[in-house]
């Protein structure tokens, strides 16, 4: 138990530590970008190409992770649509956008690498594949299609250019082709990769510090709460139907119950400004599904019993 506590402390105490920087001007105001551009193309990238390369065989049930990232956020489009069928156009886009698309690479798999054994690891990104082709564009075209007044279709140039322009989600593409057809990564291109790889926890809870924002209005409060609260009750209950219905080794569960409590995608926000919405509402509403996430998981950790990489 007090391995788990201090070990994901520490992934905490990085965050702090990314906000204190930013807080008190020791680092300038495009520092946050600049760590996300080193997450991006470098250590993501590395930490899903060693992840993976750690796995024997990819069959065809652990290939099924990827439509199970799909239609976890398909599910969630279509609520955000039901619940807020006779509301406004800017609530529609701000449910649509938000209740939908898990942060998993920059958040949830550094504490997946840190605690559970490489099958966990290619879980979560197996999941985020899946996850990133709807946070990255997917979401936003069905939910701009949805909403639109004009009716002019979708934009899949745009679509897809922005799927196919993210190095992590053409990495996830890649290593899925190669693990699937049993061909491997060469020893010295893995120990090329692992100081980046090692480095994405680190790097990622920096980022997720630096770019942390909380500009809450009062006027906020009971929305945010309510599309939080909504965002955890299907955590809940997809939580609670990964670990005891699905035919997956332990691992493999437990990597999917503590990415279903993973925060907002960081690009919700701005996906909800394009279409109509309350783009200060849904920066709000990530920054405290950020503070959940890492209080939940935490506590996940210890409950499943989770004590150390194996």
């Amino acid at each position: 138990m007090d391995e788990i506590i201090l070990r994901a402390v520490s992934l905490t105490l990085v965050i702090a530590a990314g906000a204190a920087l930013r807080f008190f001007r020791l680092v300038g105001g495009e520092a946050g970008a600049c760590v996300k551009t080193i997450l991006m193309y470098l250590t993501l990238p590395a930490a899903i190409v060693t992840n993976f390369s750690k796995i024997e065989r990819l069959d065809g049930a652990m290939l099924l992770l990827i439509l199970l990232g799909i239609a976890a956020n398909l599910v969630m489009i279509l609520a955000g649509a039901c619940l807020t069928k006779s509301k406004s156009r800017e609530e529609k886009a701000v449910y649509m956008n938000c209740l939908p698309a898990y942060n998993i690479g920059a958040f949830c798999l550094p504490f997946v690498q840190s605690f559970l054994p490489p099958v966990g690891s290619v879980t979560a990104c197996l999941f985020d594949a899946g996850n990133s082709l709807m946070c990255t564009g997917g979401t936003y075209a069905i939910a701009a299609e949805y909403l639109s007044e004009q009716k002019k279709g979708i934009d899949f140039k745009g679509v897809g250019k922005r799927l196919f322009t993210s190095p992590p989600l053409v990495t996830y593409l890649v290593m899925i082709i190669l693990s699937a057809a049993c061909v491997r990564i060469p020893r010295p291109v893995l120990t090329l990769l692992s100081p980046a790889a090692a480095a994405n926890p680190f790097v990622a809870m920096l980022m997720i510090g630096l770019l942390f924002r909380v500009e809450l209005k009062r006027s906020y409060f009971l929305s945010i709460f309510k599309l939080v609260g909504l965002r955890h009750l299907f955590s809940f209950v997809m939580s609670l139907i990964y670990y005891f219905v699905l035919p997956f080794d332990l691992a493999v569960r437990q990597a999917l119950v503590l990415v279903s409590f993973g925060p907002m995608s960081v690009v919700a926000s701005v996906f909800t400004g394009k279409c109509g919405g309350d783009e200060g509402k849904a920066s709000a509403a990530n920054s405290v599904t950020i503070v959940c996430s890492v209080i939940e998981i935490t506590g996940l950790l210890a409950v499943m019993g989770i004590y150390e990489a194996l």
